[in-house]
């Protein structure tokens, strides 16, 4: 009886399809390389051998941008499948596991994780000593599934609609000034009476340079024309303390000096809307134990915190 011989199947380049994924959704050879903790080089080489092994061209390239070819269009969206159900097989093992382990990416914003991330990093490493973290601060709204991360702590409404968002705690908002300069300006009553006052502003704002109020049933808007625009929160403070004016900052970051008078509430019997603090991942069918496990190390650490509620009132 004779045999039929059997072809032989190519193996996937499942390293130069993830480089490739990676450059596409990136948008940079050099973004793509510190995503995968490689060189430009070496990514640059994993690129160049797929399109020799597919015998085209998938990336125009040129000193200025990158863009997909139509061939690379093409092959992106299949390698996007691929990657996501290559990501979903090690999710279900992992998920399985006992011990979470692995690197694990995250990004929070600059303030709040200096503050209420940074401080619980050396004991989850300690309660988990085979995961290992990467940090990044940055108040930008970054796509977690285009930049990598496996988490993300975001403050406030959330842009990313197809992501799993979990709540883990709240923090008010609040009108804070230094006693010094309330004394020599005058203390505000109202909201309009912001307009005469110096006003410090986080320039980052979804709102803008807009405040909102709310007291009973009745909602009050103030749009303000800022003296200072800072990106961060704590600088805002620092130029609060030192008197230049009526700032606008969550309680999580100004709870010690308002307890030690350095700062005063202003206008406290207005609520300003808070800041919703949720866990963001990428919609997986399995969450990584990893991730479950920071999440929930994260939400029992903060139950323990005053200014941050995990339970608030409707706003």
């Amino acid at each position: 009886m004779s045999t039929i011989p059997q072809a032989r199947l190519p193996v996937p380049d499942l390293p130069g399809l993830l480089a490739f994924v990676r450059v596409a959704e990136l948008g940079s050879f050099v973004r793509a390389a510190d995503a995968l903790g490689l060189s430009k080089a070496a990514v640059s080489k994993q690129v160049s051998a797929l399109e020799d092994r597919l015998g085209t061209r998938l990336l125009h390239r040129t000193t200025r941008r990158l863009s997909l070819t139509e061939a690379g269009q093409n092959y992106l969206r299949h390698a996007q499948t691929a990657f996501t159900e290559a990501r979903a097989a090690e999710d279900a093992v992992a998920g399985s596991q006992r011990e979470p382990q692995g690197r694990l990416r995250l990004t929070v914003p600059m303030t709040f994780g200096l503050l209420h991330v940074a401080p619980h990093m050396a004991p989850f490493l300690a309660r988990f000593p085979q995961v290992a973290l990467d940090l990044q601060l940055d108040d930008r709204q970054l796509d977690p599934v285009r930049e990598g991360f496996d988490l993300t702590i975001r403050l406030g409404r959330l842009p990313y609609s197809s992501l799993v968002a979990r709540p883990l705690a709240h923090s008010r908002v609040l009108l804070c000034a230094a006693p010094t300069y309330l004394d020599r300006i005058g203390r505000p009553q109202r909201p309009d009476d912001l307009c005469g006052h110096d006003c410090l502003h986080f320039s980052l704002a979804a709102a803008g340079r807009t405040w909102e109020f709310r007291r009973g049933g009745n909602t009050m808007r103030v749009a303000l024309g800022a003296r200072l625009d800072a990106n961060s929160s704590l600088a805002l403070k620092a130029a609060a303390i030192a008197g230049a004016g009526i700032a606008r900052i969550p309680e999580f970051a100004i709870a010690d000096e308002l307890s030690s008078g350095e700062l005063e509430a202003v206008i406290p019997d207005w609520e300003m809307p808070g800041l919703d603090v949720h866990a963001v991942m990428p919609a997986r069918r399995y969450v990584p134990a990893k991730v479950r496990a920071f999440a929930e190390f994260l939400a029992v650490a903060w139950h323990a915190t005053p200014v941050l509620r995990l339970t608030r009132r409707r706003q």
